[in-house]
């Protein structure tokens, strides 16, 4: 495959992913777990912080191997084929296309309400389907179309919520809840709080924030990956935190926290009361905002998940098929092509709560063990060079990071025992299917 991508291309993808629809959406999943609004906050704050430090560790391991595919080649590098093949199988089946699938059902929820009638369960799906395979051909057409429409939907996006941001700034009132930083370590602030409860909480807000690491998917069509990867990682970190707090910062401040809870839509109330009689025009221009961040983050789901099975074709002869590259445009097509294919068939099995919590449980599992590959790593070879960024304060933030990542895997399968226990169960059956093939070569 040929470089062909910027580093401004790279950060478009990374915000491209993180900033979709979810933080429309995901907030209301956070507060049946945490009721209090200044905890709210902190739990969001910490989410970026979190995010910040594991892009610390994906820096060095990118310019450590600069290539296609991600956490699989790292997986690969440091635990064997057979650990990278079950992450890739679970992105493939799990994590990626159920991603794929909840974001395409959040387009549908906002493209019935622009239907002259009242639609149903079936048309958000139809909706979600048509979203999926529409920019599954586009990602046909080649990377530079794709990180083409990637880098436009991208600009909206940052466009839209700096829109929304900036409005919500200016119309500062009474707040609707007692946000008061100087107490949250109050008895009464803390009655209602418990670890456990953040971990679960943070479960939804690390999905939202997910997605700063995946231009490393395509780090070997990326130009100076050394330099172009580290860049778009932090940079992508930072913005994001910046903006995911100051939105959550105005849900507090003009909605009351059971509104929250209770709102499918939660951006869609946020204007609604911050425009008063154009509330209902300006949640309407929500709705295509959000519509818009949903394409930009399918997108660039779809874009970077085909590069996964792309580089899992080249040490798995019975996905060999999935890495075959169409010549004039050097795209995996048969990738593409799977990757949209199964999120529509996940989008029809289940509902955007429960993909929200399938797809948690491994993608913390495999997290963990990427954060503490560095340390294995750093083992085997102790001789530092100069062309190659390093985590500071090692060994500490690998461990944190890796630590961390088990916990929220802890509590999302504590929570949400059956999605968890079905989302091993697909990754298990991974594991004959691995050394059939290794069979059937030999």
């Amino acid at each position: 495959m040929n470089r062909v991508l910027g580093r401004w291309d790279s950060v478009a993808i990374s915000i491209g992913i993180v900033i979709g629809a979810g933080i429309f959406r995901v907030p209301s999943e956070v507060v049946p777990h945490i009721a209090s609004p200044v905890w709210i906050l902190i739990a969001w704050i910490l989410g970026g912080i979190y995010s910040f430090i594991g892009s610390l560790c994906y820096a060095e391991l990118a310019t450590r191997f600069p290539d296609t595919g991600g956490d699989y080649v790292f997986l690969r590098e440091c635990y064997g084929k057979l650990t990278a093949f079950l992450f890739a199988w679970s992105e493939l089946l799990i994590t990626r296309t159920g991603s794929v699938a909840a974001i395409a059902l959040m387009f549908g929820e906002f493209a019935i309400k622009f239907l002259p009638y009242q639609a149903g369960e079936w048309e958000v799906k139809a909706f979600a389907v048509s979203v999926i395979m529409t920019l599954s051909a586009c990602n046909l057409l080649g990377l530079k179309t794709g990180s083409r429409l990637q880098n436009g939907l991208t600009t909206l996006k940052i466009l839209a919520i700096s829109f929304v941001i900036i409005v919500g700034l200016f119309a500062m009132k009474q707040p609707a809840n007692n946000i008061d930083f100087l107490h949250f370590m109050s008895k009464e602030t803390l009655s209602s709080f418990s670890l456990f409860n953040l971990g679960v909480a943070l479960v939804p807000i690390m999905w939202a924030y997910g997605g700063w690491r995946d231009n490393l998917f395509l780090a070997g069509e990326t130009k100076e990956p050394a330099s172009s990867l580290p860049f778009a990682l932090f940079l992508s970190c930072i913005a994001v935190t910046v903006i995911y707090v100051l939105m959550n910062f105005l849900y507090l401040w003009f909605l009351p926290v059971d509104q929250i809870r209770h709102a499918k839509l939660v951006g869609t109330d946020l204007l609604s009361v911050i425009c008063g009689q154009a509330g209902e025009a300006s949640s309407k221009l929500l709705g295509i905002f959000i519509m818009v961040y949903a394409l930009g983050t399918v997108n660039a789901l779809l874009l970077t998940g085909s590069r996964i099975a792309s580089a899992m074709s080249l040490d798995n002869p019975l996905f060999a098929s999935l890495g075959k590259l169409d010549q004039k445009r050097q795209t995996p097509i048969r990738g593409i092509l799977f990757n949209g294919i199964w999120s529509c068939l996940l989008v029809f099995a289940l509902s955007f709560e429960r993909l929200l919590y399938f797809t948690g449980f491994s993608v913390w599992i495999f997290f963990a063990m990427v954060a503490a590959s560095i340390i294995k790593l750093r083992h085997q070879s102790k001789v530092k060079e100069t062309d190659k960024f390093y985590t500071p304060l090692f060994p500490l933030i690998p461990l944190i990071v890796a630590v961390v990542a088990l916990f929220l895997a802890l509590s999302t399968f504590m929570d949400y025992k059956i999605e968890s226990l079905c989302g091993t169960a697909i990754i298990m059956c991974g594991v004959p299917l691995f050394f059939f093939q290794n069979k059937k070569t030999q």
